[in-house]
């Protein structure tokens, strides 16, 4: 049966209970072949939950296409390359096999094989992405529950951030001789802005009279998890753009060649200088966000208003930089003071 719905009981001349519903619009009813009426009511419960409408079998190929088609205009870019990626990885490992079939054997066996190409830490955003990509197929009904809603990621080693030392960034921007690019890496440590946050910052977005920055999702970018955010100007982030708005045209702050500028172009262009100046293999363009947060906890700012400043959601993701001020913990213990005879 499908399309049923109104279930409701009522007795007949002969002394049975039956059951009254609709079906594709239609009425209709069934014999309980119960006389009492509590019995009837049990009857009632279990025809109602065995017509209950069931997830549709679809496979992981059929959902990754659907799903994938859904993400182009929920999510960022850069968020959808991931989505892409992982469902393309976890079909390899898992096999075309039907949603409904899914379980922990399958993800265990994911971690294991994605354990020998890729960092834990990697491994660990593809496991919260197959979680986050089967909580639609729940929405969508094309599951009862999420087989993967205790994940467990894998255990990662307390790696501090990469940042830039004062000394090294100076490197750096001595050897860029791109204006444009050496513009950027100023601005996203002055800021703590993301890469995409940045190559799409509109001048509407940018409020001078009150050194203001608003982030926010757009028709062609969208924000980490979606969520805007206000970001204050410094005196030297502020005399930039200033001094970019009298004399640049266009809705974009940062251009290249009077057009918007491609993320991978800044990440690749900087990479390169990284390289030329031979500093750490390990420092990107990301880097200079961990730098921005670095400088600021060196100098005493408290993690708390680092959380703000970077749009942390978490303090915990902030507690990466708790170990650039130890010194800080000695002057905390010290306000405990007890004397001794």
């Amino acid at each position: 049966m499908s399309n049923l719905s109104s279930f409701s009981l009522f007795k007949r001349a002969n002394g049975y209970y039956y059951i009254l519903f609709s079906e594709e619009g239609k009425k209709r009813w069934k014999s309980t072949g119960c006389f009492l009426k509590g019995d009837a009511l049990k009857a009632l419960s279990e025809f109602s939950n065995l017509c209950k409408e069931k997830p549709k079998p679809v496979t992981l190929s059929q959902f990754a296409k659907e799903f994938l088609d859904y993400s182009q205009t929920t999510f960022a870019r850069r968020t959808v390359i991931i989505y892409t990626s992982t469902l393309r990885n976890f079909q390899e490992i898992a096999g075309d096999c039907l949603l409904s079939s899914l379980n922990h054997r399958h993800l265990d066996l994911y971690k294991t094989e994605r354990m020998k190409r890729i960092s834990p830490v990697t491994v660990n955003i593809e496991l919260r992405t197959l979680k986050a990509a089967l909580n639609v197929a729940v929405r969508w009904k094309l599951l009862g529950s999420n087989p993967f809603s205790d994940v467990q990621g894998v255990r990662v080693p307390d790696v501090p951030p990469c940042y830039f030392s004062k000394a090294d960034f100076q490197r750096l921007l001595d050897a860029i001789s791109e204006q444009w690019l050496k513009e950027i890496v100023v601005f996203a440590v002055l800021t703590g802005m993301r890469r995409g946050e940045i190559v799409n910052l509109r001048w509407n977005e940018v409020d001078l009279n009150h050194k203001m920055i608003y982030i926010q999702s757009n028709p062609t970018f969208k924000t980490k998890q979606g969520k805007r955010r206000v970001i204050p100007m410094n005196d030297f982030a502020f005399t930039m753009l200033n001094a970019k708005a009298g004399c640049v045209s266009g809705e974009y702050v940062f251009t290249y060649n009077g057009r918007k500028i491609l993320d991978d172009l800044v990440s690749k262009r900087l990479k390169k200088h990284i390289r030329r100046c031979n500093l750490n293999e390990k420092l990107h363009l990301h880097s200079l966000r961990h730098t921005f947060a670095s400088w600021l906890v060196q100098d005493g700012v408290s993690l708390y208003e680092v959380q703000k400043l970077l749009g942390h959601s978490n303090i915990a993701v902030t507690q990466v930089y708790a170990h650039l001020q130890p010194e800080r913990l000695h002057e905390t213990v010290n306000r405990i003071a007890i004397p001794l005879n």
